[in-house]
């Protein structure tokens, strides 16, 4: 699983973006799934606009990285699941 998430690139994701969203913090296109969410975690954020040569294209949302990477939980999970972004553990819980 961990050599899918190195592939897994925020334009996979990427949607229109929402009015008044803010160029900063931000991530590019090419970036790493798992990189945007460590920007959005550390900056309690639930979105984060995705820039191309300094132009907001668009944003991702924290609920669709980690659908992405395979943390979003069902109804009929059990337990909470995990996963490890650069040193730092991210569970999601019902």
């Amino acid at each position: 699983m961990v050599t899918l998430m190195k592939k897994l690139a925020v334009k996979t994701i990427v949607i229109p973006m929402a009015p008044g969203l803010s160029p900063n913090p931000a991530v590019v296109p090419e970036d790493r799934i798992t990189d945007a969410l460590e920007v959005m975690l550390e900056n309690d954020l639930k979105h984060i606009a995705v820039v191309q040569d300094k132009e907001i294209v668009g944003m991702i949302t924290l609920e669709d990285a980690l659908k992405m990477v395979g943390l979003k939980q069902g109804k009929t999970a059990k337990r909470p699941q995990s996963l490890v972004v650069h040193g730092r553990k991210i569970v999601v819980e019902k």
